[in-house]
């Protein structure tokens, strides 16, 4: 019963399900799984979801659903609709900067402190005490791609401790950029963090983290332009995704899905069961995600569309061949964002570890990897399928041998990863 499990854990306070019965979501086939979050939505448990299936010709698969009960009508989407992405965006920055590897303008092992100086001196580990540093060993670049350069989680987010604390107090990482709080750009975020001891000694262990954002900044200093310029002209564009990016032009506005949050507040329904109230509009305006470019967060601040995510896996399905026929990585380094890269003194399954409602056994420079049964992250010829996924439940997925890959959008804020491995499992043929 995986699904019971992640849902306890991840639907907060949606405990209406109970009320329902479990919705199990294991070993069901695709008709199934449709048919399960079909009655997720009617239910109220979903505002709406998309689920588009797609291989190295194209689209195979598009279908959409939205909660409607005569009190809330919700709009159904459309492929071109426009959602908040979330931790999603981490994968788009990553696969920059590997091709900013590509082209040697950085390099894996360099030394952080040579794109971003101030944090050249951070000091380390935790426990809140400045120049506590217990080893010599230099943030590198590498570990932004793996999360292993021994910044803290955000309370806001998971976790707790005096360092994330400070995160959060200083607004170093969160969601201030959703919901209308005061907007901050890169260079702030770092001057700020550097302030900050680390949490752990760099490469020590897995922590998710802000590490994204730094990246962004690196990438933006070693460039020398503003990195939504930069990884809209560099990434988006030459692959074809002409509606991601960190904002909404104003005559897309009325494309922006908002972001939807359970309630706990519950009314009664005669003859029925005691349900929950609907999902309520997330508090933000949503025409404002992105909307001043002050605040772009390359971990959680991209939005973009089903279509979109339609041609990005397609994309990576070809082997990453642009339009053109160009290899827009070469094969060793397509090969690291396909492959684990996190170090085995980290252990088996870092990435359940650190989030529990993932279902990752490794990591690549950009993709969680789930295994098949039995299969060592040593041998990709036993990886199952590798996936990415936000806080707001929405994700994608494909075969490890890039036969099909499919997408799962739906924006119920703190929902996280709690349907979509289940989803990839599922739909895989």
């Amino acid at each position: 019963m995986k699904f019971i499990h992640s849902a306890r854990v991840a639907c907060f306070h949606l405990v209406a399900l109970s009320c329902f019965g479990w919705i199990t979501f294991a070993n069901a086939s695709e008709a199934e799984t449709i048919e399960k979050l079909d009655e997720l939505v009617a239910r109220g448990f979903l505002p709406h979801y998309q689920l588009s299936t797609v291989d190295s010709d194209g689209v195979r698969s598009y279908r959409a659903k939205a909660y409607v009960d005569g009190l809330v009508d919700i709009t159904e989407p459309q492929p071109e609709s426009l959602f908040a992405m979330l931790s999603l965006s981490k994968p788009f920055t990553n696969l920059l900067a590997l091709k900013m590897v590509d082209s040697g303008r950085i390099n894996l092992d360099d030394p952080i402190e040579m794109y971003l100086p101030e944090l050249g001196t951070a000091s380390e580990p935790g426990n809140g005490a400045p120049n506590s540093t217990t080893s010599n060993r230099k943030i590198i670049v590498r570990d932004l791609l793996l999360h292993t350069a021994g910044f803290a989680q955000n309370t806001e987010l998971m976790g707790l401790g005096t360092i994330a604390e400070r995160y959060q107090k200083d607004q170093i990482f969160g969601l201030h950029c959703l919901n209308g709080q005061e907007q901050q750009s890169l260079e702030a975020i770092i001057s700020k963090l550097a302030a900050v001891p680390l949490q752990n000694a760099p490469g020590a262990t897995f922590k998710y983290s802000i590490a994204t954002d730094v990246l962004a900044a690196l990438l933006e200093t070693a460039a020398k332009q503003p990195f939504e310029k930069l990884i809209t002209e560099e990434l988006f564009l030459p692959i074809g995704m002409n509606n991601t990016g960190f904002t909404v032009p104003q005559d897309k506005h009325n494309n922006l899905l908002a972001l939807y949050q359970p309630l706990v507040k519950t009314y009664p329904v005669p003859g029925d069961y005691q349900r929950y109230q609907p999902l309520s509009v997330f508090k933000q305006k949503s025409a404002k995600v992105g909307e001043q470019p002050g605040c772009i967060s390359a971990g959680t601040g991209l939005v973009s569309s089903v279509k979109d995510m339609q041609i990005f896996l397609q994309f990576l399905l070809n082997d990453m061949h642009l339009e053109s026929g160009q290899q827009y990585l070469t094969n060793d380094l397509l090969q690291s964002f396909l492959s684990h890269q996190l170090s085995s003194h980290l252990g088996t399954s870092p990435l359940s570890r650190s989030l529990p409602k993932t279902k990752g056994d490794g990591l690549s420079y950009g993709l969680a990897i789930h295994l098949q049964d039995g299969g060592l992250l040593t041998e990709p010829d036993t990886y199952d399928y590798l996936y990415w996924s936000g806080f707001s439940g929405s994700g994608f997925w494909f075969n490890a041998d890039r036969t099909m890959g499919g997408i799962f959008v739906s924006q119920l804020f703190n929902s996280d990863q709690f349907l979509l491995p289940d989803i990839a499992e599922n739909i895989r043929h």
